[in-house]
């Protein structure tokens, strides 16, 4: 199958808003809109615990980074006026790299029953973000966010899933299974099968580093192929690259076609990287890019299991 890989969140971000508000919504804003946009990073929000990812953009697309925000999950039962505070987190702001010039906040949501507005989940649920802005305004703003039963991705506790996806063995070339500019043997000596399968934890990254739509996976492959350096005797480390035949693309074509790993792990953006453990079972899982020490901390929390 053949479709153009660009995240919904993406989208959103170039729009400037995407998603309506909720009936009786107490944040509706005057024709113009707010001064500020929340954008949420998310292609995956499901009921459980969630690591959420988010931007603020001015009406010139320009970021908004105050020192705090305060978020709140929202949930609005079916035609209801007010909603209910479900749950409140405080939100860190992550650099992308290059660093300094782009990023996104992240906090962990608990979600504790779906809302996707839509069929046997009416509700509706969103996030609002609350902070300082100019001349010492407070200002609170929110988006709707779709929350399903479960998630697309495979999510800590569940198997995963034993894709066969192409290696060393099985390729002259490297640049034919991955648009690395040079691309790190060590990444591409096991299958994800294999992998998962050896008895020990694994890191797995999917990503397009020639192609991604937010320039960050080319440096979460990098330091991928670092943590490889310092831990490859203790784990296995994994890079998936989500195109089929990368040297064969047209960087101005929108036509790729996806190997089939990207669709058995249920993913609709890049990049995802999984921490595996040694029973084969996802131990953590982050979607867009995660820094080396936080990827650490996940690997090594599953070399104690």
């Amino acid at each position: 199958m053949t479709r153009l890989f660009i995240p919904i969140w993406l989208i959103c971000l170039l729009a400037a808003a995407c998603t309506p508000a909720a009936p009786g919504d107490p944040l509706a804003q005057p024709p113009g809109g707010p001064p500020v946009s929340l954008v949420i990073a998310n292609s995956d929000l499901a009921v459980g615990d969630n690591r959420v990812s988010f931007g603020l953009v001015d009406r010139d697309y320009m970021p908004v980074r105050p020192d705090s925000v305060a978020l709140r999950a929202v949930y609005y039962e079916p035609g209801a006026a007010e909603g209910q505070v479900r749950h409140r987190a405080d939100a860190e702001y992550l650099p992308w790299p290059p660093e300094g010039r782009r990023g996104v906040f992240i906090a962990n949501v608990a979600f504790d029953q779906a809302g996707t507005a839509t069929g046997d989940t009416p509700g509706i649920w969103e996030l609002h973000a609350t902070f300082d802005y100019a001349d010492g305004e407070t200002l609170t703003i929110g988006a709707a966010v779709s929350v399903a039963a479960r998630h697309s991705a495979p999510f800590p506790g569940d198997a995963a899933p034993a894709s066969h996806t192409p290696t060393v063995a099985n390729t002259a070339d490297l640049h034919t299974i991955s648009s690395s500019p040079q691309p790190d043997p060590t990444l591409y000596q096991l299958s994800v099968a294999e992998a998962v399968r050896a008895g020990k934890p694994a890191v797995i990254s999917f990503a397009t580093p020639a192609f991604c739509v937010s320039a960050t996976c080319g440096p979460q492959i990098a330091d991928l192929s670092a943590l490889a350096g310092r831990y490859r005797e203790q784990a296995n480390f994994v890079h998936v690259e989500v195109y089929r035949d990368p040297h064969r693309i047209d960087p101005a074509s929108p036509a790729r076609e996806l190997v089939p790993a990207v669709e058995e792990w249920g993913l609709v953006s890049e990049p995802w990287t999984f921490v595996v453990g040694r029973d084969g079972r996802i131990a953590a899982r982050f979607e867009q890019y995660v820094p080396p020490d936080v990827l650490e901390s996940a690997l090594l929390a599953a070399l104690q299991q």
